[in-house]
């Protein structure tokens, strides 16, 4: 089932028309980021534009900017780019889509550890200032 969907989305990236294909600029606009960004996220091994002509310029396809929308759904959501590479591996490797959800829900996690242990400072700081608002302060 998995190889047939492969196949299936390998056979449509090969019959993209032209028409199909965005170049940096529109891309980027398209996302709300810069050119720049997008180079940057190629040179990580990110989102993997064609090069066409002499230029070697760039030329992004289907599958080029389904990956681009999840790497920027990624880094809006916090993720640096090391956990971005690893969700995008994860993503184009045999185990797929489950890797990445592991990888996600790691994240959360962590998230919401950090998040209880704040809260917990939290309550310890606000009894320290209850505390100190108790205590009178003795004139030297």
């Amino acid at each position: 089932m998995r190889a047939q969907r492969a196949l299936e989305g390998i056979r449509a990236e090969e019959d993209a028309q032209d028409d199909d294909f965005t170049t940096i600029t529109h891309l980027a606009q398209a996302l709300g980021v810069r050119s720049s960004t997008l180079r940057f996220w190629e040179e990580e091994g990110l989102v993997r534009p064609e090069r066409v002509t002499t230029l070697r310029a760039r030329r992004y396809g289907p599958a080029a900017i389904r990956a681009a929308r999840v790497v920027v759904a990624l880094r809006a959501g916090g993720y640096g780019v090391p956990a971005v590479r690893e969700v995008m591996a994860s993503l184009d490797g045999l185990v797929g889509p489950a890797d990445a959800r592991r990888i996600l829900r790691d994240r959360l996690d962590r998230l919401a550890a950090r998040s209880v242990a704040l809260l917990r400072a939290g309550t310890d700081l606000a009894a320290v200032v209850d505390a100190t608002r108790e205590t009178p302060v003795r004139p030297e």
